[in-house]
């Protein structure tokens, strides 16, 4: 697991921020780290699932931020399973 995160977090310092940063990583970015290391390869899947329950319950700002974060842990990814430590 250190060794995804290791990886994960050596791509996000070597891309420039597009959004205003907490701890060194933006909001999107901490969430898609966070899924990546919690549910592994069904991560992007996991963040379609929250975008698409915000849009139901009519809340469009919580549905643009968890289809960035899917599209953020695709880019983490890039479209792979992340490997096993």
């Amino acid at each position: 697991m250190r060794h995804i995160l290791r990886r994960v977090r050596a791509l996000l310092w070597r891309r420039a921020p597009s959004q205003p940063q907490v701890g060194g990583l933006t909001a999107v970015e901490y969430e898609a780290l966070t899924l990546i290391a919690y549910e592994g390869g069904s991560a992007r899947a996991r963040a379609r699932e929250q975008a698409e329950y915000c849009r139901q319950r009519g809340s469009e700002p919580g549905a643009q931020f968890w289809s960035q974060v899917a599209y953020e842990v695709r880019l983490r990814t890039r479209g792979r399973l992340p490997e096993k430590p």
